[in-house]
């Protein structure tokens, strides 16, 4: 393999790695690391990046103690949300996301589980819009009044 910077001929070894784009502290074990000896520029091979994401991400809400600032940031991410999105998402202020993100403030217990579940069971259906969430919220709690019907499509809701 040659270097892209200078063209030289890169060495490859198998190395532990800091993988610092996730933002939190990971190291990536045995991977494949290129080196330039001649300018000092590194390749990383990084196999099943998105498996890797998804992993972390795992790992992160099964730790019993709270979410860190950094943690909040990464499960924000690997939800695919910008702060709005996320704010808008979790019943809160972006200014409190922002809070959350940069330690001035810690993520509230259920706010912190509500995020952990998000992560573990996936973001919400994109069928789902977020403002029928917002409006379900404002109103007032009364009863569902439903009828079921079964096809040969499954069960459905009755006109």
């Amino acid at each position: 393999m040659k270097c892209f910077e200078c063209g030289s001929r890169m060495k490859t070894a198998r190395e532990n790695f800091r993988y610092g784009s996730s933002g939190l502290p990971v190291t990536l074990v045995g991977v494949d690391v290129s080196r330039c000896a001649a300018c000092g520029e590194f390749e990383v091979a990084i196999p099943r990046i998105e498996e890797l994401h998804r992993a972390i991400a795992m790992e992160v809400i099964r730790k019993r103690a709270r979410l860190t600032a950094k943690e909040v940031r990464y499960l924000r991410k690997y939800l695919g949300w910008l702060s709005t999105e996320f704010a808008r998402h979790m019943g809160v202020s972006v200014g409190a996301v922002s809070r959350w993100e940069n330690g001035r403030d810690k993520m509230g217990a259920v706010a912190d589980r509500l995020l952990r579940l998000m992560v573990a069971h996936g973001p919400p259906d994109s069928d789902y819009s977020l403002d029928e969430l917002t409006e379900i919220v404002e109103k007032d709690a009364a009863p569902l009044k439903l009828g079921m019907r079964v096809d040969r499509e499954g069960w459905q809701k009755a006109a």
